[in-house]
């Protein structure tokens, strides 16, 4: 029974941070401040994709262990 609740909790994590990072990236213009203009307000945009697309690479290692430990139970 723990190896299923140890899969559930990697699923609901993978979920959580997969949902957080395609929010982000569909929000990352508006995440950051107006007031902030040229080179350092397109460097801040590229810094939140990059941080998007990591939360999304590490749900997809969150969801495989969850599988994992479900096909090994």
């Amino acid at each position: 029974m723990s190896s299923v609740l140890d899969a559930l909790t990697c699923l609901v994590i993978g979920v959580f941070l997969f949902t957080l990072g395609a929010w982000g990236r569909s929000h990352v213009s508006t995440l950051v401040v107006d007031a902030i203009q040229g080179e350092e307000r397109l460097q801040r945009i590229a810094v939140l994709k990059r941080g998007a697309t990591t939360c999304q690479v590490v749900a997809g290692v969150f969801v495989v262990v969850a599988f994992f430990l479900l096909a090994t139970r």
